[in-house]
């Protein structure tokens, strides 16, 4: 049994060496500033929570990831866990408290609660929208024009999921699960005998709530990282889809690099577009991505079979652009 079971994905903590680049490249990417100090960047989006992503100043590395704690209580049960921290306070915008434990990686996880929301935007709702089908029947939006400004900034309505490079995926899938109680969604296995995991994705036991298709995505380092740990990509959730094709005609125009996308996937079925920061870091555009409850099963993958077996592919993507050679390399990490 897990200690416990966290209710949501908070925050990541990357480390930069250079604020006002990283300050730019989040405007530009749709978040906006809550708070910077001398050596910290806190970015909030459109939804409640105070901030969604903090860089601290210093050699480019991946610091950390928080999750929610659905209360006080698990909190302290975490704090008697081995190798957890005590309850600490969390010095920052909103407050809170948090505890802390390594995972096998050496990754930094922090377990939150008690950090004040703010007032989410009144910007939050998506377009009512005509799909296809018969004329006049089904359509939503009848006697109104669809219009956004050219060269708005996207809407990001919150934090919705990381990927790891991690040493040995099943040990990673088993610490996280022991500790914050996340469940498989998608189980990747390769040919012939499918014992060896190209990847777990992984979600949120949130009972009969709805939960993401996954909050953490497992990718095994010596196949694809050389063997190097830490970041993949952190992700944030668009309000729709305009906002991800938004996002990616203004971070194009200001020259950032393109990773992947824009594509649908099929673990998940996110819309995706990735891009990296100034500092190789890659951060993932989605929306419309599929979410379970806990009564779903884990799925095996057999990535061979998976999509259009006859396609060199093996089923990343629905649609769109191939994954690029340098997705999931150790730059950034």
């Amino acid at each position: 049994m897990p200690i416990i079971k966290v209710d949501d994905v908070a925050y990541p903590t990357l480390q930069v060496p250079d604020l006002d680049l990283q300050e730019k490249f989040l405007i530009d990417f749709g978040l906006h500033r809550l708070e910077r100090t001398e050596d910290k960047l806190y970015m909030h989006g459109e939804g409640s929570q105070q901030y969604v992503h903090v860089s601290q100043k210093g050699d480019a590395k991946f610091l950390s990831v928080a999750f929610k704690a659905k209360t006080r209580d698990d909190l302290e049960k975490l704090s008697k866990a081995e190798g957890f921290s005590d309850i600490e306070k969390i010095d920052a915008p909103g407050g809170g408290e948090c505890v802390w434990g390594i995972d096998p990686d050496g990754i930094k996880v922090e377990v939150v609660f008690g950090i004040k929301e703010k007032e989410a935007s009144s910007d939050l709702d998506s377009w009512k929208v005509n799909t296809g089908g018969k004329l006049h029947e089904g359509f939503e939006r009848v006697n109104v024009p669809k219009r956004f400004k050219k060269g708005a900034y996207p809407r990001i309505k919150r934090f919705a999921h990381l990927g790891l490079n991690v040493t040995d995926v099943g040990a990673s899938f088993d610490w996280y699960h022991n500790h914050i109680g996340i469940i498989i969604s998608d189980d990747l296995r390769l040919p012939p005998d499918y014992k060896m995991r190209l990847g777990i994705f992984a979600r949120l036991d949130r009972g009969k709530e709805l939960a993401d298709h996954h909050s953490i995505f497992f990718i095994p380092a010596p196949m694809r990282s050389n063997g190097v740990t830490g970041l993949n990509h952190v992700s944030y959730e668009m309000v729709d889809i305009d906002d991800v094709f938004m996002g990616h005609e203004i971070l194009k125009k200001e020259g950032y690099n393109s990773e992947w996308g824009i594509g649908r996937h099929y673990q998940g079925s996110q819309i995706f577009d990735y891009w990296r920061s100034p500092f190789d870091q890659v951060h993932e555009h989605e929306t419309d991505g599929d979410v379970f409850d806990n009564t779903v099963p884990p799925n095996i993958v057999e990535v061979d079979k998976d999509g259009n077996p006859t396609e060199p592919e093996m089923g990343p993507s629905q649609w769109g652009p191939a994954v690029t050679s340098t997705f999931a390399n150790d730059k950034g990490t």
